[in-house]
């Protein structure tokens, strides 16, 4: 999207319109953002940089390389790549070792140390971040035929959306050199959206009269730069968690048919199966002020610590030499009734930390019980309002349910080292050696578990998984194919990727064995051949249905597609009038 018809790169991304000469215009440049003197106009193709006096710009930092990276220009716009450099560059955050990545107008990137910021032109003869005249600045002549590189609008630009009500809006505090962030949450259905600065502008002037075109033309008075796909991507965003109206095209704005209706609900509930008891915080609330509070004072908290680690050693150097694994003394079928019934305490206990660790920090459970993922039930309350907390809270909140194990094992431990050798210390022998074991599968990071929130809030990472798994499907190879070699971040996301999708789909394996083997047992003698083969299939099918209903998904996707594409080539004219179907409007 230009601002103008002269105008030669696109706010948003630098690319270079096609027939513009750039030497006839200012060019893009780098600024020193704490060097006012550091200006660079990016005028070649190329433009390296290092400490090396060969570089065409030379940074007198021990931070940086000698040849450290470089500023390319290409058909689609700038692209910063590292040279193998020894600390790395950064856009936006996110450190480049060896790789590459697009410079959007306002970048803002670190070669070593030295801090710059990548700038449109801001002549006003080719279009001012800050001077605006009405819309003919971003409107083509009548007639036109869209430039293939710029945004398209995917919906109205008269639209008037609207904020719904029932939500809340807070700052997040952070620490260090952290991009601050906000949380906005639905309070009608409990659902919570992470926003960056730019986004909060969007929701702010959300007011019902402003059309996305208005908003457009804010934005870009705010942050120069006119980036439709983005406020279209927030927009279906704020829709999507039930926050707005008047966004044009989304389904919860169509009139839905009954059977469609039930449909949607099947689905949702195949998808993630759940038994949730909702209106908790008031349980919560009242046992935390009966006495939790006490876990959670320092006292409490060396008494817990104390626990955990000195049941390690008690269970380790005395209990284990005592008892032995399935002897439980002699109690015939009470003992792995009693396990059974410890066990559930335990996982009582272990909700009740975390719920007890929200409350602490003064905010909301609002609900909790069991699902099914992967085949395997789980039991879980909703520490999503801890989002308007920092991240340290949220790791405390995550690790406070396998810290409670791990202490509660420890007592067990100590029951079954020095209690009599008999039914009671074996049933706490056999409870210390399932809740430590419990404990390490809580902590595993390849599953959504307690140690993998724990971990991807200490990384700033929130989606590790899917990022991870998502660079080794794709990433990983296109980076291979165009012969870039991955850099040390890169190789560890590759590597967790690859752990995730093995240790996933062997953890899913696992569980589908566990259903077959177990409702293939109940209904042996039950049931007549072949239909207990059947019940079976049905019922793992409907057990993995999490993992199958993606890829169909695709695959309808796919050929729905492709029917509409047969069917738009048979209806086209036979003059050619539509130019590379590029549609004419929404070029705006």
């Amino acid at each position: 999207m230009h601002v103008r018809r002269d105008f030669p790169y696109c706010l948003r991304c630098g690319t270079l319109r096609r027939g513009a000469a750039p030497t006839s215009f200012a060019a893009p440049r780098l600024r020193g953002l704490d060097d006012p003197d550091l200006l660079v106009p990016l005028t070649g193709e190329v433009t390296t940089l290092g400490r090396g006096a060969d570089s065409d710009v030379v940074l007198a930092d021990g931070s940086v390389s000698r040849r450290h990276a470089r500023i390319v220009r290409d058909a689609s716009g700038f692209r910063v790549e590292d040279l193998d450099s020894f600390n790395g560059t950064a856009v936006a955050g996110a450190t480049l070792h060896g790789g590459s990545a697009r410079l959007d107008d306002g970048a803002e990137l670190s070669v070593g140390d030295v801090r710059m910021v990548f700038e449109q032109p801001r002549d006003a003869r080719i279009g001012s971040r800050t001077v605006m005249v009405g819309t003919q600045l971003t409107e083509l002549p009548a007639g036109a035929v869209a430039e293939p590189d710029a945004p398209e609008a995917h919906g109205p630009l008269t639209a008037r959306p609207r904020r719904r009500g029932g939500w809340a809006l807070k700052q997040v505090p952070t620490s260090g050199r952290a991009e601050p962030y906000w949380v906005l949450s639905n309070t009608r259905t409990g659902g919570y959206l992470r926003l960056d600065e730019r986004e909060v502008f969007l929701w702010n002037a959300l007011d019902g009269d402003a059309t996305v075109r208005d908003l457009l033309f804010a934005y870009a008075d705010r942050f120069g730069e006119l980036a439709l796909p983005r406020i279209e991507a927030a927009l279906a965003a704020f829709a999507g968690a039930g926050l707005l109206r008047g966004l044009p095209g989304r389904q919860e704005e169509k009139a839905v048919s009954g059977p469609r209706r039930v449909w949607r609900a099947v689905y949702r509930a195949l998808l993630k199966l759940e038994v949730s008891v909702p209106g908790l915080d008031g349980v919560v609330s009242r046992l935390y002020a009966g006495g939790g509070w006490r876990f959670f004072t320092r006292t409490g908290v060396a008494l817990v610590w104390l626990s955990l680690l000195g049941g390690l050693v008690v269970f380790f150097a005395v209990a284990q030499d005592r008892q032995h694994l399935l002897d439980f003394g002699g109690s015939g079928v009470w003992g792995p009734v009693a396990l059974a019934v410890g066990y559930v305490s335990a996982l009582v206990v272990h909700e009740l930390a975390h719920a007890l660790a929200v409350k602490s920090y003064g905010r909301k459970v609002r609900r909790g019980g069991f699902m099914l993922m992967m085949g395997m039930p789980f039991a879980f309350v909703d520490t999503s309002d801890m989002w308007f907390g920092t991240r340290w809270s949220r790791v405390v909140v995550a690790l406070s349910g396998p810290v409670s194990t791990a202490a509660m094992a420890g007592w067990c431990a100590v029951g079954a080292a020095f209690l009599p050798v008999g039914p009671v210390s074996a049933v706490l022998f056999h409870l210390a050696f399932g809740l430590y074991l419990n404990t390490l599968y809580n902590f595993n990071p390849l599953m959504p578990l307690d140690g993998y929130q724990a971990l991807t809030d200490a990384l700033r990472v929130p989606r590790l998984r899917e990022e991870a798994s998502a660079y080794f499907r794709k990433g990983l190879w296109r980076d291979l194919r165009a012969g870039r070699r991955p850099g040390p971040r890169q190789t560890g996301m590759a590597a967790y990727g690859l752990a995730v999708v093995v240790g996933t789909y062997g953890f899913l394996v696992l569980a589908l064995l566990a259903w077959r083997s177990r409702l293939g047992e109940w209904l042996d003698g039950r049931v007549p051949s072949p239909w207990d083969t059947v019940i079976v299939a049905v019922v793992v099918a409907l057990v993995a249905f999490p993992v199958w209903a993606a890829p169909v998904r695709w695959l309808v996707r796919v050929v729905k597609r492709r029917r509409a594409a047969a069917g738009d080539g048979r209806a086209r004219p036979a003059d050619g009038t539509a130019v590379d179907g590029a549609p004419l409007e929404g070029t705006a």
